[in-house]
């Protein structure tokens, strides 16, 4: 079965490098991936009507289960620099991603492909072999373990991060009286990653 692969801080700096030359909607798009670290499809189908209070100091995204692998709604605070992003986006209708105003772009497969293209040229400038391959998906896990390992995120609010609820803190019966959403812990999980990604990229 194959395992998620986790990038190292030097393979992000590569990857923020090439996103800065991404002029299509993917650009955006894959930064949130990387920034938030939710599901290729829920951040792709991202609403307006679901981000709510950008101009406040806690704005968040709120994803409908209907629109979550696991069914369960799901409140992801936005760092600064997701708003940042966010706010340059033009709007077209209640899609924030589309160029037709009522289809989520297509294309990730392509995107990737230029963005694995630039990351090879930069290395071959270097002298350096391509970089190992890895996936979209890829993103979320290595969030998931700098936030474990590097960061100091407990556990139960990582889990929150990514709306697992297979977490020790989530499952079975303890699932059942455990509703606490940890959203104060989440921003400043969420806070903390951006501004790892931001020293990256100086």
């Amino acid at each position: 079965m194959k395992r998620d692969r986790v990038l190292s801080e030097r393979e992000l700096k590569y990857l923020v490098r090439a996103l800065d030359e991404e002029r299509s909607a993917f650009g955006p798009i894959i930064r949130i991936l990387l920034l938030t670290g939710q599901r290729r499809a829920e951040v792709a189908g991202m609403r307006w009507s679901e981000v709510h209070d950008l101009a406040s100091g806690r704005p968040t995204w709120e994803i409908p289960g209907a629109r979550t692998k696991n069914k369960q709604g799901h409140i992801v605070p936005l760092a600064p620099l997701v708003v940042s992003i966010l706010s340059a986006v033009p709007r077209i209708s209640d899609l924030v991603f589309t160029t037709t105003g009522e289809t989520p772009p297509s294309g990730f497969g392509k995107a990737k492909a230029r963005l694995d293209a630039r990351i090879s040229a930069t290395r071959k400038s270097e002298q350096l072999e391509p970089m190992a391959p890895w996936t979209l998906h890829d993103l979320r896990q290595t969030m998931v373990t700098v936030m474990n390992e590097r960061l100091g995120v407990a556990p139960h609010v990582v889990e929150a991060v990514v709306n697992h609820v297979s977490g020790l803190a989530k499952a079975g019966v303890a699932g059942v009286y455990n509703r606490a959403l940890y959203l104060d812990d989440r921003r400043k999980a969420l806070e903390a990653w951006a501004d790892h990604l931001a020293e990256l990229h100086s």
